[in-house]
């Protein structure tokens, strides 16, 4: 397998109005977040390899579409590790009906292909952008796009907000097991409100349609309060199956103790 990573300075430049732009099925990228991601069409890859021979920054669009063969084709991934990301098809894609038309530029930091031709990335978000027009001249995907900035206010609700949500964040990282721990804890050092909303909104357990709500949310106070209530929402669900689970586990008891004293009675 053959590697390429290169330095982070890039992300310091001018972010550019013209994206190359791969479609995603099955996850969402938040600014400051990383995301694994299995590239495997053709088109696609030569998107890949312009890119990272020029400033290896690109557009990640969530896709409409379900592309299960896509699922199907990759490797299972062990339980401690996040799977990848697919790129979706881009072929038959009517880019204005099938795509959302607000999604993150990416830096690649790493990139390394395979023996069977597929290109696996990491990528960072660096930011939100809308697209404007999508633009004909190459075999993939490319898109004219404005560059969103989050409008923020300082006030005590945003305070609150940043005081109560790690709490509850913490709360949901504990009934997970499928969390690490320490995400929990992560979560309470971050001051910055658009970074909290984007980091928790990136891990909690919600769709694709939830999570692009979030993103499409210039308004950081608002993008705080949506994701709260997902984590509430989530909080909720884990503690009734949580107390479910006790029940069950409690009812079983009884019935062995129960067939044990009749065993001893025969």
């Amino acid at each position: 397998m053959a590697e390429t990573q290169l330095p982070m300075d890039i992300e310091k430049e001018k972010l550019p109005e013209m994206l190359p732009v791969l479609p995603l099925y099955d996850a969402v990228l938040f600014p400051k977040m990383v995301l694994p991601l299995v590239v495997m069409q053709a088109d696609s890859i030569k998107l890949v390899d312009e890119a990272m021979t020029k400033n290896r920054i690109i557009g990640l669009l969530v896709s409409k579409k379900t592309v299960e063969s896509a699922v199907q084709e990759q490797p299972p991934s062990p339980p401690s590790e996040k799977k990848p990301a697919v790129v979706a098809e881009t072929e038959e894609t009517d880019p204005d009906k099938d795509l959302y038309q607000t999604g993150t530029t990416a830096l690649i930091l790493k990139m390394a292909k395979t023996e069977e031709n597929k290109a696996q990335l990491l990528v960072q978000g660096l930011g939100r952008f809308r697209v404007k027009d999508f633009v004909d001249g190459k075999p993939y995907l490319q898109a004219q796009v404005d560059h969103l900035e989050d409008v923020e206010k300082k006030d005590k609700e945003t305070e609150a907000l940043i005081s109560n949500l790690p709490g509850l964040f913490t709360e949901v990282v504990e009934l997970s097991p499928a969390l690490p721990q320490e995400i929990g804890s992560m979560a309470k050092t971050i001051q910055d409100p658009g970074i909290l909303a984007n980091m928790v909104g990136s891990t909690i357990n919600a769709t694709l349609e939830e999570k692009q709500r979030i993103l499409e949310v210039d308004d950081v106070n608002r993008r705080l309060k949506e994701v709260t209530r997902l984590v509430n929402y989530q909080l909720e669900i884990l503690e009734l199956g949580h107390k479910i689970q006790s029940q069950v586990k409690g009812d079983m008891d009884k019935r062995q103790r129960e067939y044990y004293l009749r065993q001893q009675l025969e």
